[in-house]
């Protein structure tokens, strides 16, 4: 049997790097696209690369999916995992509206396009947000809950959903839709919490929380999203959603008392009124994952936390 080949957006990203060493792994030639944008560091995703760059069965493209040809990239793709994306539910509004236009809603317009030009994959994994629920959901929360989005990140996510079920329908676009609960561990973005707030304390800078704490998330462990990435593959998984979450579900307070355990520091803190945007509480019902996928995330937080900090502590040169 021929390796599969599977094209992968956003390669240089928090998941996309952690997936594409996975299917590396697992024996895929894999050609990952990413335009090494502004929405954090390209140095930073550059970095992420290094672990893989060098595999003999991984092709670079550099460039925006909004620019690039994409129709010939995609010859002899049997897996499209599609993670490039413009993320943050605090971003969107003002001067940066475009960005996210065209990094999100234009860019997976483009490769669905492409797609129903140049037909012949398997599945197209599209990744989603559980912010498209909106501010304070139902909990936990069903893939079959109403969309809500607040943020303009949640806005073009949904967008893009819809986009993608459009193209399923009209020109049989294999569309699985994966909608993620705050990842986290080694690589996370610099614009995500555990990342400011582990940093913060290996610098002993104040942190700033929003409202009194009291908001809950549910998070999920990196490689336990990879996992349910990969258990989507399957004919059987196409035109559905699924939820992915970790099966960790606190306060802020909880998780920063948590923080300071595995750093062995304590917090500066100082408050500040809760951001228009943001949402209060996020749960994931993950019955759908859990008894169709076969998904069930095995990482505790007290693990997850200590993989992020150790690869922070290395990234920031703390000796500890």
């Amino acid at each position: 049997m021929s390796q599969p080949r599977s094209l992968v957006t956003g390669c240089a990203g928090f998941v996309g790097s952690h997936l594409c060493r996975r299917l590396l792994d697992e024996g895929h030639l894999v050609t990952g696209i990413d335009g090494l944008t502004d929405s954090y560091d390209p140095a930073v995703k550059r970095a992420n690369l290094a672990g893989f760059a060098a595999d003999p069965g991984f092709t670079f493209v550099a460039g925006h999916l909004a620019d690039l040809d994409l129709p010939p990239l995609l010859e002899g793709i049997d897996y499209v995992f599609h993670l490039a994306a413009r993320a943050g539910v605090r971003g969107g509004w003002g001067a940066v509206f475009d960005d996210y236009q065209r990094d999100n809603v234009t860019s997976t317009q483009r490769l669905l396009e492409a797609l129903r030009l140049k037909p012949g994959a398997r599945q197209f994994i599209l990744a989603s947000t559980s912010s498209i629920y909106g501010r304070d959901p139902p909990l936990p929360t069903p893939e079959t809950a109403p969309a809500n989005p607040q943020s303009y990140y949640a806005i073009t996510k949904l967008a893009c959903e819809k986009l993608a079920a459009a193209y399923l329908h009209h020109f049989d676009v294999p569309i699985t839709t994966l909608r993620f609960y705050t990842l986290y561990g080694p690589r996370q973005r610099p614009d995500m919490a555990f990342h400011i707030f582990l940093r913060s304390l290996l610098r002993d800078e104040e942190i700033t929380v929003f409202g009194d704490g009291a908001q809950t998330r549910e998070v999920t462990y990196i490689e336990d999203a990879v996992d349910a990435i990969l258990l989507s593959l399957g004919a059987d998984r196409i035109g559905q959603t699924f939820n992915v979450g970790g099966g960790t579900y606190r306060e802020l307070n909880g998780y920063l008392e948590e923080l300071e355990i595995v750093a062995g520091r304590r917090f500066r803190r100082r408050t500040a009124p809760v951001v228009e945007g943001d949402q209060l509480h996020s749960r994931a019902d993950v019955t759908q994952a859990r008894d169709v996928l076969g998904y069930a995330p095995g990482w505790s937080l007290r693990d997850g936390l200590q993989a992020e900090f150790d690869w922070l502590r290395a990234v920031y040169d703390d000796p500890g």
